[in-house]
């Protein structure tokens, strides 16, 4: 009876063992596809790269290029033509708009107003109006 055991205990030792001998060939497939794949991903990053820097070379060298027309536009303009003088229109004077909410407050401060900082536009008009008026 312990010669059968023993037996059956090489045989259950000699499975487990191919077991895992297969689990770890499979992992190691696994880990040279793994492998594979990052290399893969890797020369085409290396390619995108390749091709911003490029694009990129390119661009700066038109944007020099445009910088350096412009700045020399900008020299025979200056040089050809006289400084243009240019004239605004008249900005209306602060007395013929409206005055500012902030504005009413002031003059109602100044001016001894009770509960001035309470009060609307409306209000404050009305009340710095007749504050004024007396």
């Amino acid at each position: 009876m312990t010669q059968t055991k023993k037996k059956a205990t090489k045989s259950g030792k000699k499975a487990a063992e191919a077991k895992a001998a297969q689990a770890l060939a499979r992992a190691e497939k696994s880990v040279r596809k793994a492998r594979k794949a990052v290399k893969h991903s890797s020369k085409k990053l290396r390619a995108k790269a390749s091709d911003l820097r490029a694009k990129t070379e390119r661009l700066s060298a038109t944007h020099a290029e445009a910088a350096r027309e412009l700045q020399s536009a900008k020299a025979a303009v200056a040089v050809t033509e006289p400084a243009a003088v240019l004239v605004a229109p008249p900005l209306p004077t602060p007395e013929a708009a409206a005055p500012t909410l902030i504005v009413l407050r002031r003059r109602a401060k100044d001016l001894g107003v009770a509960g001035y900082s309470r009060m609307n536009k409306a209000a404050l008009t009305a009340a710095v109006e007749s504050a004024t008026e007396r």
